[in-house]
Parts: structure tokens; C-alpha cells; sequence
């Protein structure tokens, strides 16, 4: 028989063996006095870095100046006292003062001089401006049209100007979005502002509706007017494309006009020529008549989008196909010849060649002053006209 003490024997060693080996301690760094190159070498210790107390900023005061004597330059110190300190040796000795100078423009240093007095004065003045309008005109036009050329957020170069219409106000909201002080150069000067005018208003200007285009032509001005080259109309509304149209007229330098949408919604060819005719017709005819009489320049002006027509087919709307828009052009064209147009006119309305725009006026003028006569006068109202005709 086996002693009583070795099945435990056995089991106290089976159980060392599963037992989890306990974790070795973390190897030291070798003794250098002890010689013991068989020991363990240790972990260094890490060492903390204590942080660095950052000295106390240094306060600037606003050197004392009169209300009289203030200047566009501020004067600005950091010891306590207007006195200069002593400097250390290693300096260079002497004393010492750290005096700023900051300004909302640029500005340069002249010269420091001795006054009678004992005192010394720094001289300094505006820095001068850059003499933009001294550079050839073809690269002022490259400069402003990079200026003023309609971007993304990406800096990407668009081809249009989107204006809308919001709370009663027109924006262009996207434009200039993130530099509005890039068009301060439009105000420099009136050749600036010429120059400036022609590049800006000679990008696409794409409006929501005629409703902003309409609030838009109220506010601008003749040389706005005259500056606008391309206009893209998102929705064609009925309750003010007339009057729109009929400002685009003091627009003389109109290459294109594209009309998106709303011209012949659910309607047949025939009865939208009719509509639009009766809506843009004056518009029209004044472009044949600026064109010398050419009436195919309208629709080579005037484009639309592809889905500015169409016309219920089955409970769905369906865009006009070739032949209903070809009739819808024939349409216009057919009740533009049946109107006798001048082939030619000038701005301020006189056919005839060779006048006087001011007494052109001047007689319109005289003549709507006389309206409110009776008529039931006819002779008497005829020879007051006469009369104001004659001078």
C-alpha cells in the first residue's frame, strides 16, 4: 500500500501545475557597484517633466494723445511707466522702451528727426494706395472680370448670377457670399465704376421669376439697364410678365433671353402664342424694330427651356413635341407681320433721323401737359398743340 500522504502529494502537485504562474516581477537595471552582469537589467524610471510657468502678459497701455492731435496711427506701450527702463548689459545696456504702432490702413515709417525743442519726432505716413486706374485697360478688364466673376463655395468659376425674391427684397445671395468687400472696386471711381459695370452685368443673371425680375428692373438704373446682356427667367408668372417684358425694352444690348418654364402650361399651341403674344408683344416688337426690321432675330433672342410647354395627355402632362412648339413659333411670327412696325426708332421713341432727343422730349412733354383740355373743344385743342409744336 501507498503512504496515506502521497495521493496528496500527487493532487497538491497536479494543482501547482494548473495554477495561473504568478506574473514576473519587472525586470531592474543591473547594480553598477554590485557587478552582477547576471541580474535582470531594470526598467528606467520616466521622468515628468515639471511644466513651465508662463511669465504674466505684458499690459499695453494707449500712449496719452489730444482729442485735437489724434491721429489715425495708435501709439501703444507695455511697461507700466512712459519712462524707459534700464536694459541689461547683455543688451547693451542703455534703456529701453517696446512701443506699437497699429492702424486700420496701411501706413510707413519716414524718418525720425531732432526737434528745437529736445524732443524727437517719427515721422510716418499713409502708405500710398496702388494705382490701379494707371494699369492698361485690357488688364484692368482681366483683373475685374476674375474679381467679379460668380463663384461656389469651392471657388469654382460659375456662368450665372442667381437672383431671387425674398420677404419683398431682391438678393443675390450666393454671390459674393464669403467676400462681399471684393465689390467696393466697383464704387473707386466712375471710369471704375463704368468699366466694372459692363464685366458684372455681362454675366448671366438667372431670376426665380418674373416677380424678382420685375422688383429687380424698378431699382436698377439706365446704365444697369444698358450693361445687361443675358437674362434667364425661371418660372414665366401670368400676373407680371407683361410688365417685366415690357422693362427688359431699355434693355438695348440683350443677346438672350431664356424663358424655363410657365409659358404654355396645359395649353395648346395656338391659344399660348396668343397669350404670350398678348403678354410679351411690345417686348417683341421692339426688337424687331432695334434689329432693323429683321423679325426672325426674336426667337434667335428669345429661347426656351424644355419644359416651358406642355399640354395635358391622359390625366398627365406631356412636353410639347416639335412640331406643336414649330406652331407656336409660326404662331407669334404670323401675328408680328400682321402689325406694321417701323424698321427703325430711336431711344427716345422718334422715328425720324437727324433730330434732337432733348426736344423730342421737351415736345412730350408739352403736349401731356395739355391732355386735360375739353374735348369739346377739338379745334381750340388742335391749335393749342399746334402751338406748342411750334415752340
Amino acid at each position: 500500500m501507498p503512504p496515506k500522504g502521497s495521493k496528496k502529494a500527487v493532487t497538491t502537485k497536479a494543482a501547482t501545475k494548473a495554477a495561473k504562474p504568478a506574473a514576473e516581477p519587472a525586470p531592474t537595471t543591473p547594480d553598477a557597484e554590485s557587478g552582477d552582469e547576471n541580474q535582470a537589467p531594470s526598467t528606467p524610471a520616466t521622468k515628468t517633466k515639471t511644466p513651465r510657468k508662463r511669465g504674466t502678459p505684458k499690459v499695453a497701455n494707449k500712449l496719452a494723445t489730444p482729442a485735437s492731435g489724434a491721429g489715425p496711427v495708435d501709439v501703444t506701450y507695455e511697461n507700466d511707466s512712459v519712462l524707459a527702463t534700464p536694459l541689461p548689459k547683455a543688451k547693451g545696456g542703455g534703456f529701453g522702451q517696446t512701443v506699437k504702432l497699429s492702424a486700420a490702413q496701411p501706413f510707413e515709417l519716414v524718418a525720425s528727426y531732432m526737434l528745437d525743442n529736445g524732443c524727437q519726432a517719427i515721422i510716418i505716413k499713409p502708405a500710398a494706395p496702388f494705382q490701379f486706374m494707371k494699369l492698361p485697360k485690357d488688364i484692368r478688364g482681366r483683373i475685374l472680370r476674375y474679381n467679379l466673376a460668380p463663384k461656389n463655395a469651392d471657388g469654382v468659376l460659375l456662368n450665372k448670377i442667381d437672383i431671387v425674391e425674398k420677404s419683398g427684397a431682391i438678393k443675390a445671395k450666393d454671390y459674393a457670399k464669403e467676400f462681399k468687400h471684393r465689390l467696393a472696386i466697383t464704387i473707386l471711381n466712375k471710369e471704375s465704376a463704368a468699366e466694372a459695370r459692363q464685366i458684372l452685368y455681362g454675366f448671366r443673371l438667372k431670376f426665380d421669376n418674373t416677380m424678382s425680375l420685375l422688383q429687380f428692373m424698378s431699382s436698377a438704373g439706365d446704365e444697369v439697364r444698358k450693361a445687361m446682356c443675358r437674362v434667364t427667367i425661371g418660372n414665366w408668372v401670368k400676373g407680371t410678365a407683361m410688365a417685366s417684358m415690357t422693362m427688359l425694352m431699355d434693355c438695348t444690348n440683350l443677346t438672350s433671353v431664356v424663358i424655363l418654364a410657365g409659358v404654355g402650361t396645359n395649353s395648346k399651341p395656338d391659344k399660348a402664342a396668343k397669350v404670350f403674344f398678348a403678354e410679351a408683344g411690345r417686348f417683341i416688337q421692339n426688337l424687331v424694330t432695334a434689329n432693323g426690321g429683321r423679325k426672325e432675330v426674336v426667337f434667335e433672342i428669345i429661347t426656351f427651356g424644355k419644359h416651358c410647354f406642355s399640354i395635358k395627355d391622359e390625366d398627365e402632362l406631356e412636353d410639347w413635341d416639335d412640331d406643336q412648339v414649330n406652331i407656336f413659333t409660326s404662331e407669334v411670327n404670323a401675328k408680328l407681320n400682321a402689325i406694321d412696325l417701323p424698321t427703325w426708332a430711336c431711344m427716345c421713341g422718334s422715328q425720324e433721323r437727324g433730330h434732337s432727343c432733348g426736344e423730342v422730349i421737351a415736345l412730350r412733354a408739352r403736349i401731356e401737359a395739355l391732355r386735360p383740355l375739353p374735348r369739346a373743344l377739338p379745334y381750340l385743342h388742335k391749335r393749342v398743340v399746334a402751338l406748342a409744336m411750334m415752340g
